[in-house]
């Protein structure tokens, strides 16, 4: 299987209810053509709740009643195949197919490696699931979530991080205006009040993207020049036409590399004027831009 990300909160949440009851991971090993989940999508389902999405639907209803029967039957493993062709019987209309597999967990055994799982994602560090934690002779590569950089804590910068807290993203705020700004606005992310905490936040193994939402231009030159030592692979900058060109008129050499690598203004197109609706744009921008630089398995016929 692929190397897709995924949040430790799948697997710490399957740690904490397998202490417990008996719960299934449900995996999508394969699809077919049009499908609204890829390989890699996972879910949780016990016997009164479920956790994470396959799809939706009537195909997840699917998923959802075949995991309860194989929890209800006290069985480990099955497969699930579901038709999205329309025809008779089928669970949608999308024109695919999708091939699930059910791995029932349960136990210490099984609780000690979902919580090893969610630690070591939580680290940086990615984990390869094998034959016995999917339930089938395959492996699985799960990423830990990219670290969402945002250097700026005004209203763009709050409204950002909000919204990017429902995704999954490993969040660190940078701002260092004289006048602070106030960490418990910015509710599970990591705060840093001096641009010098830049360095430290590039020091991850995890794929990092940077958004500039800073006050004034000078202050994006200072962030830039922290940036350039190590670029992360999404560098966006908020700002007017003028700004942005006073920016890459003023570049030092030393940050020369980062002109063709600099998405400015950052955000979607999408008319956006109030902060949560440029909040909106630019994480559409990143969910455009991991998709296309990180799934390359995505089924997109």
């Amino acid at each position: 299987m692929g190397c897709l990300a995924m949040s430790q909160r799948l697997y710490a949440t399957l740690a904490e209810w397998l202490s417990r009851e008996s719960v299934v991971l449900a995996t999508v090993l394969d699809t077919r053509g049009a499908v609204p989940r890829h390989r890699g999508a996972q879910m949780l389902v016990a016997a009164t709740r479920t956790s994470g999405s396959v799809g939706g639907g009537r195909l997840e209803a699917k998923v959802i009643a075949e995991a309860r029967d194989l929890l209800g039957r006290g069985e480990r493993i099955a497969q699930v195949a579901i038709d999205l062709t329309g025809r008779e019987g089928a669970q949608g209309i999308c024109g695919g197919s999708m091939q699930v597999v059910l791995r029932r967990w349960q136990g210490e055994r099984d609780a000690a490696r979902a919580g090893a799982v969610a630690e070591t994602l939580a680290s940086g560090r990615t984990v390869t699931l094998d034959a016995d934690d999917l339930g089938h002779d395959s492996t699985h590569t799960l990423q830990p979530t990219a670290r969402l950089l945002i250097i700026g804590a005004g209203h763009c910068g709050l409204a950002l991080q909000r919204a990017a807290s429902l995704l999954d993203y490993d969040i660190h705020v940078v701002d260092a205006r004289a006048e602070g700004y106030d960490h418990a606005d910015f509710v599970g992310a990591t705060c840093h009040d001096h641009l010098d905490a830049i360095p430290h936040c590039l020091d991850t193994p995890r794929r990092i993207r940077a958004v500039l939402l800073n006050r004034d231009w000078h202050a994006d030159l200072a962030c830039l020049e922290h940036l350039a030592a190590r670029p992360p692979e999404f560098i966006g900058m908020m700002g007017s036409r003028k700004r942005i060109a006073e920016v890459l008129a003023n570049l030092p050499a030393t940050c020369a590399h980062l002109r063709n690598q600099l998405t400015a203004p950052v955000g979607l197109d999408l008319g956006a004027e109030t902060p949560e609706e440029i909040a909106v744009s630019i994480l559409a921008q990143l969910i455009a831009f991991s998709s296309a630089a990180h799934d390359p398995l995505k089924n997109r016929t």
